[in-house]
């Protein structure tokens, strides 16, 4: 089936708390779509709105014509800010890169459980040209007006962390989630000690929404050296005597990867 399209908020959200959409009766978010997806093997009531995904089997209908209310289904969602990708499902022949058929939707999810990150995707299954390019497109709006979501990382990877396991954990793990999420990478594996440090003195950083270092205690430790001495090279200071020293104007995102590390990408 095919649900109607409603009009999805295009202002910019502020990262945790995006404005909500209207209310309806009872004090719930007006959602902005709703429609009918496969989902497993059951189909499915869902529904969007600026801030939840939610979804629930359609009841069957009983002999009589009334739905059987005793079968134990129950609504699932997904927050939005929990979603960090959505993309169009297709098949595809071997080899074949552009087109293919139009299967549905697929949504992918990382939720943080018990100090680690994991990433999902769920699948929502519709032929339906239309109904799945209208309901993308809400979602991708809704998904690009968190602002606070980077859009250009500067990746730096140091290779001979732990085991040179950094390279391989960047590349195998955490590229592909960047990849999905349509975020550009400018990286650069670092050769020897202080090579962080003399480029994040040069580089342009205002063409970066944050900065990523792959590596253990003494990458992590340089790389806030850098751009805190940088934020001081560009407000004028004195870097050898800094009483109040200027915050630095980027995020640092840091993958452990060295000795001691704890936490990983799954």
């Amino acid at each position: 089936g095919r649900g109607g399209r409603r009009r999805c908020l295009g202002s910019s959200r502020d990262a945790e708390n995006p404005p909500r959409g209207k209310e309806a009766a009872g004090g719930e978010e007006e959602p902005l779509l709703r429609g009918i997806f496969q989902i497993g093997k059951r189909s499915c009531d869902v529904v969007l709105s600026a801030r939840q995904l939610r979804w629930s089997p359609i009841q069957p209908e009983s002999r009589g014509g009334d739905s059987n209310m005793n079968l134990p289904y129950k609504e699932e969602l997904v927050e939005m800010k929990d979603i960090f990708s959505v993309k169009l499902k297709r098949r595809r022949f071997v080899g074949q890169k552009k087109g293919g058929v139009l299967l549905g939707i697929t949504v992918f999810v990382c939720l943080k459980k018990e100090n680690k990150l994991k990433d999902s995707a769920i699948n929502f299954n519709n032929l339906s040209e239309d109904h799945c390019h209208s309901w993308f497109s809400c979602l991708k709006e809704i998904l690009n007006g968190f602002p606070n979501r980077p859009k250009s990382l500067k990746v730096f990877v140091n290779p001979n962390s732990h085991k040179r396991e950094a390279t391989h954990i960047y590349y195998e793990q955490v590229a592909p989630l960047f990849k999905l999420a349509d975020i550009k990478t400018d990286v650069t594996v670092t050769e020897y000690e202080g090579h962080a440090l003399s480029l994040l003195k040069e580089c342009e950083l205002h063409t970066f929404d944050g900065v990523v270092c792959i590596g253990g205690d003494g990458s992590t430790s340089e790389i806030a050296h850098g751009l805190l001495l940088r934020a001081q090279m560009d407000a004028g200071r004195d870097t050898d005597y800094i009483l109040s020293p200027v915050r630095a104007p980027l995020p640092l995102g840091i993958i452990p990867a060295g000795e001691n590390r704890r936490y990983r990408f799954i």
